[in-house]
């Protein structure tokens, strides 16, 4: 285990995964993305703005197989057991969309369920090269940018905070995604 801010996990998806998921989100259910704890109210976007995607029943169990895969290295990495894997969230950035600086979770302010989560991953479904802007940065004694390419993850503590800067141009694709306590 090391103090890094974060984990860089390439080719959890494989190109064929990759366009079968874009292939899958073309026909997904479209809604605003909600900040848990307020998932009944729309999200004002003071705090995020971003389109939350619901993909076809077979696109969320491989996406879900992929990362429940990654569990055996994220308890090494971690240096923890990890338990269920919360449902996902794919998410779309367009342009002017952003992630104020939180964390997921495990944080001792927060009394709701995210209490219980302790890995956070960002699986990247888009190539970098797609969008401008968009990075996600993690908040330390140094404030770093994750940079990874489609098909790889960036995992992280939950208490970890981090933010999705706004995106300037072209569609960032990706999915939240979260371990619980086990």
């Amino acid at each position: 285990m090391t103090d890094a801010l974060f984990h860089l996990l390439p080719g959890l998806l494989g190109p064929d995964d990759l366009a079968a998921v874009r292939h899958g989100l073309a026909d997904a259910m479209v809604e605003a993305s909600t900040v848990s704890g307020v998932a009944e109210r729309p999200v004002v976007d003071l705090a995020r703005r971003s389109t939350r995607l619901t993909p076809p029943p077979a696109v969320e169990a491989l996406l879900r197989e992929r990362l429940l895969a990654a569990r055996p290295r994220l308890e090494a990495l971690f240096d923890r057991p990890l338990g269920e894997l919360e449902p996902l969230q794919v998410l779309r950035y367009g342009p002017g969309d952003y992630f104020v600086a939180h964390q997921d979770g495990n944080t001792p302010l927060i009394f709701d369920d995210t209490r219980h989560r302790r890995v956070s991953l960002s699986l990247l479904l888009s190539p970098p090269q797609d969008w401008t802007g968009g990075e996600l940065v993690f908040h330390g004694p140094v404030r770093q940018t994750a940079r990874i390419a489609a098909g790889g993850a960036v995992a992280f503590r939950a208490e970890t905070t981090h933010e999705v800067m706004m995106l300037e141009s072209g569609e960032r694709f990706s999915v939240a995604a979260w371990f619980l306590a086990s």
